[in-house]
């Protein structure tokens, strides 16, 4: 019964597995791809009532595909972005029935269902938007504020920590069998003649895994966690992003990278030479890697600039400044293009500008100022050590929001929030052990 406490005796769960099966078998027959994502929706099922922690890291796996990409599909206005969303929802509940959920990270996810409530009773929802389209966003917003509150122990946090320092590699791993079969291709090319890694994605959210991978390596680092393999990871994922042809997860990690050459540099002024090694192995490896690939980034700033996010920004702010309190509603961003911008600009790429469009002054407040809790929580619990390490990362996911869909893309906001409550679960309040210093002579030898 402990096992399986959602059903109530192993032979309803079986009885269950049946007619899920029955009713797979009749789909396949008129909607095929359907058919795939729920039998692979009822295999996790019955792995989940025997250990349901493996599901979980195989939902944290997942985020290193472009399910999107993969799946092309749309029903009833829900396409197969939103039911992947949905079938990590299916799979998060149970787990906080089980489990339970931390309180403490619930203020993100309910100031996103006062965004999507908000959107019905205040905002000037445009005419074009159909009743359906707030609350479509708001499974898209709400599903990754989620996995910030589930309530596993330690020892699995650390677990799922690991996997999220593996994201990049498994994109690339799954990217390499996908275009065995013909699904995709690992590269990218574009028209002004660049070719850009993506693996399993698309190039720009191959880079924000790599923001969030590198962030997690190098904080496992400061916290001496499997160090040569984590820093193998770094290398590894520095690589990964630099042939990415991204210019956003590079700059929004100068602040973590800072801290880390910063820790370092301190090391060496306290007398231990052998702090410096990493920081100039790494200034190279970076250095080199760079140049390399110096030919590719001078053509896409000459092609692109900043790729039309200024008209978008003036755009979209402008519209928004029509309804500043309240907002348009949720979802009311992704119909503000009428032709005068790029058409690929469905959302300003800045996410401050999109929740002040969406939700007005209210809900963006409300909403960022829900997240910012969180940070200070999590920075509350953490040791000394790593703390400048984890505002490097804030600071740089701030800034990463400032140009680019940080909040939206599940790519980078799910493995960002799984990460915040690992970080939560795993850290230790009491103060770190002090570094070891240089152990001094014996008063008597020193006499001598």
């Amino acid at each position: 019964m402990q096992k399986a406490a959602f059903f109530a005796s192993s032979k309803l769960g079986a009885l269950y597995l049946v007619f899920a099966s029955l009713f797979i078998i009749s789909l396949a027959i008129y909607v095929p791809i359907v058919a795939v994502m729920a039998l692979m929706a009822l295999i996790l099922l019955g792995v989940y009532m025997k250990h349901p922690s493996w599901v979980y890291f195989v939902v944290v796996g997942t985020f290193s595909l472009s399910v999107d990409k993969i799946f092309r599909m749309q029903v009833m206005g829900f396409d197969s972005s939103s039911f992947y969303k949905l079938l990590i929802l299916f799979f998060i509940l149970p787990i906080f029935l089980r489990y339970g959920f931390r309180k403490e990270m619930i203020y993100p996810a309910l100031a996103v269902g006062y965004l999507f409530v908000q959107s019905y009773f205040l905002s000037d929802m445009p005419d074009k938007m159909s009743p359906i389209d707030p609350f479509k966003s708001f499974l898209g917003l709400v599903v990754p504020f989620l996995l910030l509150m589930v309530n596993f122990s330690k020892e699995i946090n650390m677990r799922i920590i690991r996997v999220l320092a593996w994201l990049p590699v498994f994109s690339l791993i799954a990217g390499f069998f996908l275009q065995q079969m013909g699904m995709l291709s690992i590269i990218s090319f574009e028209i002004s003649g660049v070719n850009r890694l993506q693996g399993a994605n698309i190039a720009a959210h191959l880079g924000m895994l790599c923001f969030i991978s590198i962030c997690v390596c190098l904080i496992e680092i400061r916290n001496k966690h499997q160090v040569i393999l984590n820093y193998a990871l770094t290398l590894t994922h520095f690589i990964i992003l630099i042939q990415t042809g991204t210019r956003g997860p590079l700059i929004a990690l100068i602040p973590i990278v800072c801290m880390y050459l910063f820790d370092h540099v301190r090391k060496f002024a306290k007398g231990r030479t052998g702090a410096l090694i990493p920081v100039v192995l790494f200034l190279a490896a970076v250095t080199v890697m760079v140049s390399a690939q110096w030919d590719n980034y001078q053509l896409r700033q000459e092609s692109k600039g900043l790729s039309g996010r200024d008209s978008a920004w003036a755009f979209f702010t402008n519209r928004a400044n029509e309804h500043p309190v309240f907002g348009q509603g949720l979802g009311s961003a992704l119909v503000a293009n009428d032709g005068s911008i790029f058409s690929g600009f469905v959302v300003p790429h800045n996410e401050y500008i999109r929740f002040y469009y969406d939700g007005g002054f209210v809900g963006a407040l409300l909403f960022f100022g829900a997240l910012f809790f969180v940070y200070l929580k999590v920075y509350r619990r953490m040791n000394s050590l790593v703390k400048p390490y984890f505002l490097g990362m804030i600071l740089g996911f701030l800034v990463y929001s400032f140009f680019d869909n940080t909040l939206s893309t599940m790519h980078l906001i799910a493995p960002f929030c799984v990460y915040l409550n690992s970080l939560y679960l795993t850290s230790n309040k009491q103060n770190p052990e002090p570094e070891e210093l240089p152990k001094l002579a014996p008063r008597k030898e020193i006499l001598q």
